[in-house]
């Protein structure tokens, strides 16, 4: 790299910084600090905005301190929170220090909320306007603006002397507005807002309800501290997507590819032995019927179909449900409605498929009997998957634990031991009956 430096990194100036921080990602710890020290502190910063938070430390490390501080203080206010958030405390605290007042002062404003909040989430970039104030001054107030590309100019909002908010002015109204008329007559009064303690939910939930492109942020007291916009909001609902995905399968809702296999390690190991602890307990289901089984054996072939048709069958009502309830779709008071919905579709599939199980174990084996042991278990545990699709993620979420965390861990444990108890003591009853 250092041999055709000019001309290597001329190649990286002229990269989109998504695409800048996707290459710094893949580069050895020794060549991102390199192309970093040497890249323009514009493109450099503008890249590190694009990596995962939880990849900055990783990325700068073997950047001299002086270097990173100077990185830090190009970015936005939000993202250096964001990124300075990831760091160790002493780390982050050198940092800080090192910056100056103006710019360490709204970072550590927007640290002292919880990254998953709307206060988390939300920038400081946006104008305020008096209501007293005239088109023809606000107009004027926007030209004096310094540094326009770093100020987000959808609306405008409107404060009193103690910056409480009273009303927002879309920018396309004060634009076609006469000059000599007031802000308090073209504002919007009924305005939607965020409290920064709401959970990241509740934003990505308020952006999908209303569509605006963006939401200020108020304090408790109803002053105005910061907006969030359409583009963070949606990042927010990815976010949240992707964490709910990863976690009904044990991961810890925030690996990627290139996360270091140390930490992915440290996250995914302690589910696989949640999990071969759920699957020991089915073994010992089974294990209660070895007689059973060596009497009949055919009912061993039956086995995995009826699990397995249980556990999909309830990943099925997990998913909308967990869904539903991310999304707000589903408040504690719909769950009645969602247990009857789920228990009919439960029973219709049951018999459905049951009748083409019992019906196929019948004609494979030449045993009514089997086949009649195969579509009632079937059956049963069709009918269990259903009740505990709905029953466990509203019961996780009444003890406050996060349904998408174990609910399918779960889920997977009652479809395998009931699926398995059904048929097997069915079958034990068949073998009883028929000597």
């Amino acid at each position: 790299m250092s041999n055709d430096g000019p001309l290597f990194i001329d190649e990286y100036v002229k990269l989109h910084p998504v695409d800048l921080a996707d290459r710094l990602e893949r580069l050895s710890p020794g060549e991102r600090a390199e192309l970093l020290t040497n890249l323009p502190l514009e493109t450099a910063a503008a890249a590190l905005a694009e990596v995962y938070d939880d990849q900055f430390e990783e990325l700068t490390e073997g950047l001299s301190t002086d270097r990173l501080v100077e990185l830090v203080g190009e970015l936005e206010h939000d993202d250096a929170a964001d990124i300075l958030g990831e760091f160790r405390e002493e780390r982050r605290e050198e940092l800080l220090e090192a910056l100056p007042n103006e710019v360490s002062d709204p970072i550590e404003e927007l640290l002292r909320h919880p990254e998953d909040t709307a206060g988390g989430i939300m920038n400081d970039r946006f104008i305020t306007l008096s209501r007293t104030d005239t088109v023809k001054e606000c107009l004027a107030h926007l030209r004096e603006q310094k540094d326009r590309s770093r100020v987000d100019i959808t609306y405008l909002y409107v404060i009193d002397e103690e910056r409480r908010l009273v009303g927002i002015v879309p920018l396309r109204e004060l634009v076609f507005s006469k000059p000599d008329g007031h802000i308090e007559e073209i504002m919007v009064r009924q305005v939607q807002f965020l409290r920064v303690d709401d959970d990241q939910e509740e934003v990505a939930r308020r952006f999908d309800d209303y569509r605006y492109m963006a939401l200020p942020v108020l304090d408790r007291s109803g002053k105005l501290v910061g907006v969030i916009d359409a583009n963070d909001a949606f990042e927010v609902a990815q976010e949240e997507a992707t964490e709910d995905m990863q976690l009904m399968v044990g991961l810890s809702g925030e690996e990627r590819f290139s996360t270091p296999w140390k930490t992915s390690l440290r996250r995914r190991l302690p589910w696989l032995f949640v999990n071969l602890a759920t699957a020991f307990l089915a073994a010992i289901v089974v294990g209660f019927f070895e007689e059973t089984i060596a009497k009949w054996t055919a009912l061993a072939v039956f086995l995995p179909i009826v699990a397995g048709q249980g556990g999909n069958a309830g990943m099925q009502t997990l998913t909308v449900i967990i869904r539903d309830m991310a999304l707000g779709d589903l408040e504690p008071g719909d769950g009645k409605r969602a247990l009857f919905k789920e228990t009919l579709l439960g029973l219709l599939h049951g018999i459905a498929i049951g009748m083409v199980v019992g019906l196929i174990g019948w004609a494979w084996k030449g045993s009514p009997e089997l086949g009649l042991i195969a579509g009632a278990a079937m059956l049963l545990n069709l009918l269990a998957a259903a009740l505990s699709g709905v029953l466990i993620p509203f019961g996780l979420k009444a003890l406050k634990i996060d349904p998408a965390l174990a609910s399918s861990i779960i889920l997977t444990t009652v479809t395998d031991v009931a699926g398995f108890f059904f048929f097997l003591s069915l079958g034990a009853w068949a073998i009883k009956n028929m000597n």
